[in-house]
């Protein structure tokens, strides 16, 4: 879900659909009416006024389903209005915002669509809201006065307001439907004696936003979204546990794949994960590493996708805050063949659906498209309306990770090279390469796991591809030692049809990246004490 109700829910033969009510929007005017109460008459005598305020409304309604084995585990459905503010006292200039983690206040709203009773809970989290600002500001300007002078850029960049009105989501769910279906897709995994755990999760949902600001924005926005996954998990014969999985993303069922299809791909994601189970441990490897587009895409988001974001450092962070890509403007980062941009305006790419895509961001602002790196040499950062050094207005990528201030943040992120290869061509550049180095073998990697920020996590399908003939071998059982983000000027060659990589964990992000050649990286055995395999069999074996 990219933007956040329900305002009516109808009951059809067992089936739910999510409709929008045609009645007056009274969730706009209750929060436009509180808004401009508070400019006018929210204020303690002696201390500063509010400049700007931002009201930001939400009503979800969420379904959550799983299954294992079998058996339904849980099936829930909820739905949820809640209300954010953030006040800002002092100046465009400097405000009591970048200082602290403090970032507004939050509740929730009432369910029915009542005018005074939405109006108290708004009124309530403002005042809270305007009495914490006017602290944290004191409390920034009286550090400020004991430290040093520096020039920082401005805590907020004016824009001009945007009126506009989207009609509110639907989402059409057979909850028995899909009850049977997560039934039918977890036993599946029974054909498979040697998969030790599985499970199948479904989480759907339609969420409306508004956004209103005193300098006269006037927003409304709905989104509706659907991500199923599938996953398994196996011991090898060390102890060593392997996990693999698949993710179904659409904004409608209609658009995900058949539960035929579902049900291949878990025989799929079964027979590889044995298989795998069965390779032999690597001890240690330095050299060429190939990653196939869907992998590439996990390293582009772990060691990348970040430090493209243009965040200002917050008074008082000392080292913690990194902005290091931002001092790099005008220096090649990648090889020179090589063009980055960011457009999460389109919401597909060959077909398939980008879930960073989004028509407005969480500031109110339209997503426009930032070429970032041009013939390798970065070009710039994508921004929120939080000016830094170098970057001092929005390029509509202010987005929200829960109730936090709105940051830069990567939308649809596409990586492509201009003299990228086929996928022959690039296994024989990656077998000549480690023949460069006097390696027996290279390593093509083709699925990994997700790292965390700044760090690669563990391959989860890895091979050996021999110099002498091409075979391939698989492996497991070995990590990244830290990859550096200057590994990327020594990539060797890219290929030339990149795919589509969705990242759900925190904000919906998308990756459209072909395969990737490193010239050189380090990768160790996992050392780790692992569990004994289990004494007896499943019970479904018995």
């Amino acid at each position: 879900m990219t933007k956040p109700g329900i305002l009516g829910m109808v009951l059809l033969l067992g089936a739910v659909r999510i409709v929008a009510a045609a009645e007056d929007d009274v969730m706009m005017r209750a929060m436009v009416d509180e808004l401009d109460r508070s400019m006018k008459q929210l204020v303690i005598e002696g201390l500063p006024k509010s400049y700007f305020i931002q009201l930001t409304g939400q009503d979800r309604t969420t379904f959550v389903m799983s299954a294992a084995y079998g058996g339904l585990q849980r099936n829930n459905q909820r739905r949820v209005r809640t209300i954010k503010s953030r006040i800002r006292v002092g100046s465009y200039r400097l405000d009591n915002t970048n200082f602290g983690r403090g970032a507004g206040r939050a509740g929730l709203l009432p369910l029915d669509d009542d005018y005074t009773a939405l109006r108290q809970a708004i009124w309530l989290v403002l005042d809270e809201d305007y009495k914490r600002s006017v602290e944290t500001l004191t409390a920034k300007l009286a550090y400020l006065k004991d430290k040093s002078a520096t020039e920082r850029p401005d805590d907020f960049a004016p824009v001009e307001p945007v009126v506009a009105s989207e009609p509110l989501a639907s989402l059409a769910f057979d909850a028995k439907e899909w009850e049977s279906n997560l039934k039918r897709l977890s036993a599946r995994f029974a054909k498979h004696s040697a998969i030790q755990d599985s499970a199948v999760s479904l989480f759907a949902g339609k969420a409306d936003q508004w956004i209103v600001t005193s300098a006269g924005t006037r927003l409304r926005t709905g989104d509706s979204g659907v991500l199923i996954e599938i996953s398994a998990e196996i011991q090898a014969g060390d102890g060593m546990y392997l996990s693999d999985s698949r993710r179904y993303v659409g904004e409608t069922f209609e658009q995900i794949a058949s539960i035929e299809q579902m049900l291949a791909d878990v025989d799929q994601l079964c027979v590889k994960l044995i298989a795998q189970a069965e390779a032999e441990v690597l001890e240690h490897y330095t050299g060429p590493v190939l990653f196939e587009p869907i992998a590439a895409g996990i390293v582009v988001e772990s060691l990348l996708g970040d430090k493209l974001c243009a965040r200002p450092i917050p008074v008082g962070a000392g080292g913690w805050a990194d902005n290091s890509l931002e001092k790099k403007i005008g220096l090649r980062i990648l090889p020179r063949s090589f063009q980055v941009f960011d457009d999460p305006g389109t919401k597909r790419f060959a077909g398939k659906l980008l879930a960073g895509a989004y028509s407005y961001d969480d500031e109110a602002r339209q997503p426009q498209r930032v070429k970032l790196v041009e013939n390798g040499i970065l070009k710039t950062l994508v921004s929120s309306r939080a000016p830094t050094d170098k970057i001092t207005r929005s390029t509509g990528h202010g987005r929200s990770r829960g109730f936090g201030d709105p940051s830069a943040t990567i939308g649809c992120l596409y990586l492509r090279d201009e003299q990228g290869v086929g996928a022959d061509e690039l296994k024989t550049e990656l077998r000549q390469a480690a023949r460069e180095e006097g390696l027996e073998f290279s390593l093509r990697i083709e699925a990994l796991e997700r790292g965390g920020a700044g760090s690669l996590g563990d391959p989860i399908y890895a091979y050996k591809v021999f110099v002498e003939d091409g075979r391939e071998e698989p492996v497991r059982g070995i990590k990244f030692q830290p990859v550096s983000i200057r590994a990327f000027k020594r990539i060797l060659a890219a290929g030339d049809s990149p795919d589509v990589y969705n990242s759900i964990s925190r904000l919906p992000t998308s990756f459209v990246v072909p395969a990737l050649l490193f010239e050189e990286l380090d990768l160790t055995k996992i050392e780790e004490e692992f569990d004994k395999l289990p004494i007896l069999k499943p019970p479904a074996l018995r």
